[in-house]
């Protein structure tokens, strides 16, 4: 059992601890609340539960399950979290220490958005490295509100990596707390590398410049559409981060030249000559907004 703890990434949180997670991030438990910890293990957040609430949980080994039970005189279901039935478990949260496997996460995730009515929250103690990569972390977003609050290292004897308690909250209007950039970096990513380099090296105002490049590319007159579309390429991002930048920059420096149409400020409808097309990429545009 230690081998299979190990190579999944399994850590026990101490009872202690368990119990102030309980009090700081699930205080509005009350009785009739059901509060299902999935890889449950000994049943530690189980037992830190306020009375009144049932607690329910779900553990693949059977000697845990069989602890787990007598520990905390709850309801213990034997079964691999990624497939075991839970019909007819209604929880009002979720709660629980999952193995540190990224794949057993995103099950568990997708289970408990099922099973949590709107509203509700699932925490969990993460590894921090669980949101270090934009794309998984907004992923994680299209689905749950998140927030994020680092928790020691040394919760766990010997654990090397630094660890969070994640809340996700099944909410229609979703946020991220604690996570600066994430939506930005991943919008940035799908700009053409061509702009890119000049969003990311730039002299002066960078979204000026890629911009500027953007319309000379484009002879000098373009629409937004257009704009957005030499930007972005074949990739196009739902993300609007970068859309109002060229907004906000086209209506204070560019030349209005027809409804949603732009031009480089002093064109007067002449193709830009092909030298200053060739240098479009290479962070020198700024003299064009001066």
């Amino acid at each position: 059992m230690e081998k299979l703890q190990k190579k999944l990434g399994q850590y026990f949180t101490p009872a202690w601890a368990a119990e102030l997670i309980v009090q700081k991030f699930f205080p509005d438990l009350k009785p009739g609340d059901v509060a299902l910890e999935m890889c449950c293990g000994e049943g530690r957040f189980l037992q830190a539960l306020p009375a009144g609430v049932r607690g329910v949980g779900v553990e693949i080994d059977p000697e845990m399950a069989a602890r787990a039970r007598e520990r905390t005189g709850a309801t213990v279901i034997e079964g691999d979290i990624r497939s075991v039935n839970l019909s007819g478990i209604q929880p009002s949260c979720v709660i629980g220490n999952p193995p540190f496997e990224m794949s057993i996460l995103d099950c568990v995730l997708q289970r408990a958005h099922a099973l949590l009515p709107d509203d509700a929250r699932a925490g969990f103690i993460l590894p921090a490295y669980t949101f270090q990569t934009p794309s998984r972390t907004l992923r994680y977003h299209e689905q749950w509100s998140i927030q994020a609050d680092h928790l020691p290292r040394t919760l766990f004897p010997g654990l090397s990596k630094p660890l969070v308690f994640a809340v996700f909250t099944k909410e229609r209007e979703r946020r991220l707390v604690g996570f600066a950039f994430y939506e930005e970096t991943a919008s940035i990513a799908r700009v053409r590398e061509k702009f890119r380099s000049i969003l990311e090296s730039a002299q002066g105002s960078v979204w000026r410049e890629a911009i500027a490049a953007a319309l000379v590319e484009l002879g000098g007159e373009a629409s937004l559409s257009e704009i957005y579309g030499v930007l972005q390429g074949k990739r196009p991002t739902p993300n609007e981060f970068w859309q109002a930048q060229v907004r906000k920059v086209v209506n204070a420096f560019c030349d209005r030249t027809g409804p949603g149409t732009y031009a480089l400020p002093g064109w007067h409808g002449e193709r830009v000559p092909q030298p200053m097309a060739a240098a479009a990429g290479a962070g020198l545009m700024a003299d064009l907004f001066a």
